[in-house]
Order: structure tokens, then C-alpha cells, then sequence
């Protein structure tokens, strides 16, 4: 899928300040897939992690926003242009699942939490199981993605160099073994925790 213009014109705008104020870098931009579905697992700390990841990555992303949004007509309008899916606070449906996996198999990118929530302390906690029914259900690699420098703005401001976005290494969802369906879901949540806790430890 080519990047939109009002999407590429956006992302243009929203990097000229992240690189002059907070000196916004990127780290291992190759590994993400030129094309074909992928499904981008980040951490999650802060409101603003869709916007600096968004920023980050180089192809054109879809992302899940609480439905609570959307109740402004004028502003869910906005960002359905920007490709955000309506979802119930604690819950993905099985509508949802099946619209994000049609974007993804038509060779769309997907941003995704895998936590379920922010992190209130700032550190990568475990994985919910969602991240491996997506990536399974739409046959597509996920990439892990740490965003650092997010959580507090202000200190990253102060700090320039602070805030930045860590590729790690692409998950083939098809070579982690389980028992069961679910207990596939599982491990692939476990790796997909695993390589962002590795990078944390290494950037953090």
C-alpha cells in the first residue's frame, strides 16, 4: 500500500519538530518490510506513543483508538482519515479483528499495543494474547518497535537525543510452536515481550 498524501504531508510535519526539539532518531528502519501485511508490536507508555511511532516508521499505519473518540463527529472524522479503528476499552471484536486483518492481508501496516494499556511505570510488561490471534489469523511478521523518551516530553526536551525508535528483530508468527491455538497466542506474546524487554535493557 503507498503512503496517502495527507498522510505522508502529516508525517512530514509532525518530524520537523520531534527532530529539532527532541532530536527524534531512528534505529534499525531496515528490518521493517518495504510491503506485504506487518504488524507493528510497540510498548506503550503515554498518549503520545501513536503519534512518535507513527512519525517513526516510514509506511503508512492503522491503530487502534478507543471508541469514546469517535464520539465527536468532527474529530473521529479526523482520524478515521487517519486510519484509526474504533475499539471498546478492554475488548477487540471479532468486527474489528476481521478489518484489521483484511488490512493487513491486503498488505497494510498495523500499529498495535500488545500490553493492552499504557504502562503507568514505564516499563514493558507482558503481552497479552492478542498480538499473536492478529498476526496468526492475517499470516503476517511482527515487528517490535521501542519508543523511549515518550512517557515525559519534557525531560526528553531537555535531553535531546532522548526520544527515539528502536526496530527489533521481525517474528514469524508460523515457526512459534504451541499445543493449542491459544497456547500459540501465548507464545507468540512471550517472544513479542521478550525482544522489546531486550531492547529496553539495551536503550531504555
Amino acid at each position: 500500500m503507498r503512503m496517502r498524501p495527507h498522510y505522508g504531508i502529516a508525517r512530514g510535519i509532525l518530524r520537523f519538530p520531534l527532530r529539532l526539539f527532541w532530536g527524534f532518531r531512528v534505529e534499525g528502519a531496515e528490518r521493517l518490510p518495504r510491503e506485504g501485511g506487518v504488524l507493528v508490536a510497540s510498548n506503550h507508555v503515554s498518549y503520545a506513543d501513536p503519534v512518535v511511532v507513527g512519525a517513526g516508521i516510514s509506511r503508512e499505519l492503522h491503530f487502534f483508538a478507543k471508541r469514546e473518540l469517535f464520539r465527536n463527529r468532527w474529530f473521529g472524522g479526523l482520524i478515521r482519515s487517519y486510519n484509526a479503528v474504533p475499539v471498546r476499552r478492554g475488548a477487540v471484536e471479532r468486527e474489528t479483528i476481521a478489518r484489521v486483518t483484511s488490512v493487513l492481508r491486503g498488505g497494510g501496516a498495523l500499529l498495535y499495543f500488545p500490553e493492552g494499556t499504557r504502562s503507568k511505570d514505564g516499563r514493558v510488561k507482558d503481552a497479552l494474547p492478542g498480538v499473536g490471534m492478529i498476526a496468526v489469523a492475517a499470516a503476517v511478521p511482527i515487528l517490535p518497535v521501542y519508543a523511549r523518551g515518550t512517557r515525559a516530553m519534557g525531560r526528553s526536551l531537555l535531553r535531546r537525543g532522548r526520544l527515539a525508535l528502536f526496530y527489533g528483530e521481525p517474528i514469524d508468527p508460523e515457526r512459534v510452536e504451541g499445543e493449542s491455538r491459544k497456547e500459540k497466542y501465548i507464545r507468540i506474546g512471550e517472544r513479542v515481550t521478550a525482544e522489546l524487554r531486550r531492547l529496553e535493557s539495551i536503550y531504555g
